[in-house]
């Protein structure tokens, strides 16, 4: 499923189109759609490649990245499931960035954080969708969409293809 969005969020206007990269599912691209949304007012960068020069000389690749004015990457989100080797390697590579995850259930992001801090892995935030808010924010997003409304780093307020839909993200972990 590929899924292409019109953004109107916080008065800005953008276009977005997510396709699945290595089988990602398509929780996966609603996940970096929610990102991207939440993110908005950082320029959020979706889907970047390895070859974009705030990653050179980088094993790995962010779901959603923002950088500074100096071209420094400075926010680092991943989608669902990741390993705790990546999340660690990332979060002392780049220590000027935060490091999210950002997961659709509570149950997954209970999981995440009990497993960085069984290995002790700092300066990673973990971030959920409420119980049942995933539920409803896959039922509502198509292929084709159209999002009206105000976003900020933990909650929309939109109308997604004429449905209303408000949201608050859980704060997980958050060091």
């Amino acid at each position: 499923m590929k899924i292409r969005a019109n953004l109107y969020i916080n008065e800005q206007s953008s276009k977005l189109v997510l396709f699945p990269v290595l089988s990602e599912t398509v929780d996966h691209l609603l996940l970096k759609l929610s990102a991207a949304l939440f993110f908005s007012g950082s320029l959020p960068i979706v889907s970047p490649t390895l070859k974009h020069s705030a990653l050179r000389d980088q094993e790995f690749i962010p779901d959603v990245m923002a950088l500074n004015e100096a071209g420094e990457l400075v926010l680092w989100v991943e989608c669902g499931k990741t390993t705790p080797h990546k999340l660690s390697k990332v979060s002392k590579r780049f220590r000027q960035a935060r490091v999210i995850v950002l997961t659709a259930l509570p149950h997954e992001g209970r999981q995440m954080a009990e497993t960085l801090d069984a290995e002790s892995i700092a300066r990673v935030q973990v971030w959920t969708f409420q119980e049942g808010e995933f539920a409803r924010w896959s039922a509502l997003v198509g292929e084709a969409n159209e999002l009206i409304g105000e976003a900020t780093e933990t909650s929309l307020n939109l109308v997604l293809n004429d449905q209303p839909f408000m949201t608050e993200l859980q704060k997980i972990r958050t060091s």
